[in-house]
C-alpha cells in the first residue's frame, strides 16, 4: 500500500469514528451558540450610538435620523471648529454633498447620513453619495476591536490546539490499550498512522473552525459587532494558522499519547506539551502587550513555536511585513518537518510498548538501535 493512500485511509477512519461521537457534535453546537450568545450581549450590551452630526443653517426638515441628532450651525468655520474641539462626530456641508471627520471616518456614522440624506432627497440610487473626508490626515486607530480581534483570535488557537491535541492523545491510548494498533502497523507504517491521525482530526477542528470564523464573519458584516471590515483579514489568518499550529503540535500530542501507558495516565502524558502552549501564549500576550512593535514581538513572530499564536495577533494589532509573514511559514514548514521525522520513530516504538510509561530518552534509544 502506498504512503498516500495509506495516510487518506487512516485520516477518514479518524473523521468517521469522530462524526459518530456525540462529544464532537454537542462541541460544535456549543462552540456556534457561545458565538451567537456574544452576538446577542454585544447587541444589547451596546445599542445602537446616537450620533451628533452639525449641519449649517438652514437645516431641511426631515433630515434627522432615528440615530442622528442635528446641531445646527452658522457657516461651515462653526462647524469645523466643533468638529475639530470634539464636540461633534462629524460635520456635514448638503451643498457640497461632502460629510467630514476630524481624523478618522467613522463608516457607521457616513452610512447613517448618507440615508437620511437620501430619504431627504426622496431619491432613490443612483443618486449622490456623500464624499466623506476627514480634517487631519488619518490616524493609525489601535481600538478595541483590533485589540478583541489579536487576543480573541490567540484564544481560540490556543484552546483549539489543546483541546484538538487531547483528542489525538486519547485516540493513539484507546487504539494501543485496544492492541489495534498491532494490527494496524502490520499493515501501515507509524510514519503513515501518525500523519493520517494527525491530518483526520486535524481537518474536523479545521471544520470547526471554519464554521465559528464563518458565522463571526457574516455578524460582522451584518453589523452585529462594532468593528471595522478590515479586520476580516486579519480574522481569515486565524484559519491557515491553525492548520500550521495544529500540525506542528499535533505530532507532539501523538508522540505522548504513544508513550502512555494507558488512559488514565493520557493527560499526564500530554502535560509537558500543554505547558509548553501556555507558556507560548502568555510569552506573546506579554510580549504584544507592552510593545507589539519591538525586536522581542518581531522574533516571537516568526520563532515556529510561537509564530502560530503570534502572528495573527500581531498582524492585527500593528500589521506584519509580508516578509515576516513568508518567514514564519517557512520555518513552521520547517519545523513541522524535523519533528515528524523525529517523532516517526519515537511514535512507532511508544505505539507498541506495554507496561508502565515509557520516558522519552528510552524511546528515542530503542528507536536508535533499530
Amino acid at each position: 500500500m502506498s504512503g498516500r493512500r495509506a495516510i487518506t485511509l487512516v485520516a477518514w477512519r479518524e473523521i468517521r469514528e469522530r462524526l459518530r461521537s456525540k462529544t464532537f457534535l454537542a462541541s460544535t453546537f456549543l462552540i456556534l451558540a457561545l458565538v451567537g450568545g456574544l452576538a446577542l450581549v454585544e447587541r444589547f450590551a451596546n445599542p445602537e450610538k446616537t450620533y451628533e452630526v452639525a449641519v449649517t443653517a438652514p437645516a431641511p426638515p426631515g433630515l434627522a435620523a432615528a440615530n442622528v441628532r442635528l446641531r445646527v450651525v452658522g457657516s461651515a468655520a462653526a462647524g469645523r471648529q466643533l468638529l475639530e474641539a470634539e464636540q461633534v462626530d462629524a460635520l456635514l456641508l448638503l451643498s457640497d454633498d461632502r460629510l467630514l471627520f476630524r481624523d478618522n471616518v467613522d463608516p457607521k456614522a457616513a452610512a447613517v447620513a448618507d440615508t437620511a440624506v437620501r430619504a431627504l432627497r426622496n431619491e432613490l440610487p443612483p443618486s449622490p453619495e456623500l464624499t466623506t473626508g476627514t480634517l487631519h490626515a488619518p490616524e493609525k486607530e489601535s481600538d478595541d476591536a483590533a485589540t478583541l480581534v489579536a487576543y480573541a483570535g490567540s484564544i481560540l488557537l490556543f484552546m483549539s490546539l489543546a483541546f484538538y491535541g487531547q483528542w489525538v492523545i486519547s485516540g493513539v491510548v484507546e487504539e494501543k490499550n485496544n492492541r489495534v494498533v498491532e494490527v494496524i502497523l502490520s499493515a501501515v507504517r507509524a510514519r503513515h498512522l501518525l500523519a493520517g491521525k494527525v491530518i483526520g482530526i486535524g481537518s474536523l477542528g479545521f471544520a470547526q473552525l471554519v464554521l465559528v470564523a464563518g458565522l463571526a464573519a457574516g455578524l460582522l458584516v451584518a453589523g452585529v459587532f462594532d468593528a471595522p471590515a478590515e479586520l476580516g483579514g486579519d480574522m481569515a489568518l486565524v484559519i491557515p494558522w491553525f492548520v500550521l499550529g495544529f500540525a506542528l503540535y499535533a505530532v507532539a500530542y501523538a508522540v505522548a499519547g504513544a508513550l502512555a501507558s494507558s488512559q488514565q495516565n493520557a493527560e499526564t502524558a500530554g502535560q509537558p506539551v500543554t505547558y509548553a502552549l501556555i507558556a507560548v501564549y502568555f510569552a506573546g500576550y506579554a510580549t504584544l502587550s507592552s510593545n507589539a512593535d519591538g525586536p522581542l514581538a518581531s522574533l516571537l513572530t516568526v520563532f515556529p513555536l510561537t509564530a502560530p499564536l503570534v502572528l495573527p495577533a500581531r498582524s492585527a494589532l500593528v500589521g506584519v511585513p509580508l516578509w515576516q509573514h513568508a518567514l514564519a511559514v517557512v520555518l513552521v514548514l520547517g519545523a513541522i518537518y524535523a519533528l515528524v521525522r523525529f517523532a516517526g520513530r519515537v511514535y512507532a516504538h511508544g505505539l507498541l510498548h506495554g507496561g508502565s510509561r515509557l520516558g522519552l530518552r528510552a524511546a528515542w534509544r530503542l528507536a536508535r538501535q533499530h
